[in-house]
């Protein structure tokens, strides 16, 4: 999987999320990643959400697919829905 990112979408994930976009590769590291789509004519584009367990927290990326590239447009630490949702999941 090629991952990619905006460098000026980096800058201010960084800032309001305190991560870097490419953190959100680490998401995909957790076996029980939930993919979720996340589709609103707004956006102009089919994004996906991916939401991950490392160390113990709870992570989301929000992403595109082109070509054969994962682009993510933010990477943030989950919040209380997509963690009841997680824990609610059968594994």
């Amino acid at each position: 999987m090629d991952f990619e990112f905006d460098p000026a979408k980096d800058a201010i994930n960084r800032t309001k999320h305190h991560l870097p976009l490419s953190f959100g590769q680490r998401i995909f590291d957790d076996p029980f990643v939930d993919i979720l789509p996340s589709f609103r004519p707004i956006d102009g584009e089919d994004r996906y959400k991916a939401v991950g367990m490392l160390d113990g927290k709870l992570f989301t990326a929000i992403y595109v697919e082109r070509g054969s590239a994962t682009r993510f447009i933010s990477v943030r630490r989950s919040n209380g829905a997509e963690q009841r949702d997680y824990d609610r999941d059968p594994r």
